[in-house]
């Protein structure tokens, strides 16, 4: 379980982060609407922490696939040079490996070097 905390620690302080600046931005702008003299202002308080807490898990989730990909890609790529570099050796090696056996039984050998 501390593991998964010191792993997810990141997200949830950037959540906690966009959810207070979102419900700072709400609050400002709404403050003077709100009708503090009954319980109106319940629910539409209610309904500024709801908006407050879905942007804010919307931007951590946007925030995590994007950090996700920053890290994914370039460990893609070096994947498929090394997937290309092996393929490149592989077809070397059978053409080597064909033309030594050409010269070996005195045949002519006009094949042209791969790539």
């Amino acid at each position: 379980m501390i593991r998964l905390m010191e792993r997810w620690g990141k997200y949830w302080v950037i959540y906690y982060g966009f959810f207070l600046a979102v419900l700072a931005l709400l609050l400002a702008r709404y403050w003077y609407a709100l009708d503090w003299q009954d319980e109106s202002a319940i629910p539409f308080l209610a309904a500024i922490f709801g908006v407050s807490a879905g942007t804010a898990l919307t931007i951590t989730i946007i925030a995590e696939v994007l950090g996700r990909m920053v890290l994914l890609i370039p460990a893609a790529v070096r994947k498929l040079k090394a997937e290309g570099a092996a393929e490149a050796n592989r077809k070397w090696r059978a053409w080597l490996e064909r033309k030594a056996a050409a010269e070996r039984d005195g045949l002519p050998f006009a094949e042209p070097p791969p790539g």
